[in-house]
């Protein structure tokens, strides 16, 4: 199943509360718990974002991540943002990026010695470009992979699909 897929590949995003607010804090993640987050997320959808300072792609697309966590938050969506960038990168790129994007959902710097590996443990089909977004139905079941940045109507579109959950 999904979720023992993607609990192989990321244990321990979860770093205490799960509720982390983004203008205050970026913990790294180290491999494999993605599943932890997850079953606390039951019954949510679940916009799952990887992402990285360094990626313009990225950076562009990054507003309209904030903008579907306001639109959808109140109706269930929980935005997770994973950013490849260098935890050493935290407090100078990572945190000032996302306080000024004012984002408040949940946000994690990926703490890996490989990501190839990483990448390919979580997704054998991702070659690691990004962004890349994994949308999740209330039940936890992938329904749309988006590759690259995503316009706003994309992200709608998707988000819909989880929570039609198809």
């Amino acid at each position: 199943m999904i979720f023992a897929r993607l609990a192989t590949v990321f244990c321990a995003i979860i770093i205490g509360s799960t509720s982390v607010m983004a203008s205050t804090s970026v913990p790294y993640a180290e491999p494999a718990m993605v599943k932890h987050q997850m079953t606390l997320d039951k019954g949510h959808v679940i916009l799952l974002n990887f992402w990285a300072t360094w990626c313009p792609g990225c950076v562009a697309e990054y507003p309209n991540l904030v903008l579907m966590d306001k639109k959808y938050r109140g109706r269930g969506l929980d935005v997770i943002a994973v950013s490849l960038d260098s935890p050493d990168d935290i407090r100078g790129k990572v945190l000032p990026f996302v306080k000024h994007q004012k984002a408040q959902f949940r946000q994690y710097v990926l703490k890996v010695d490989d990501i190839d590996t990483a990448v390919d443990d979580f997704d054998p089909a991702w070659q690691g470009d990004l962004p890349r977004t994994y949308i999740y139905s209330r039940s936890g079941r992938l329904v749309k992979t988006l590759d690259g940045p995503q316009k706003l109507a994309i992200f709608d579109h998707a988000v819909k699909l989880g929570f039609a959950g198809k």
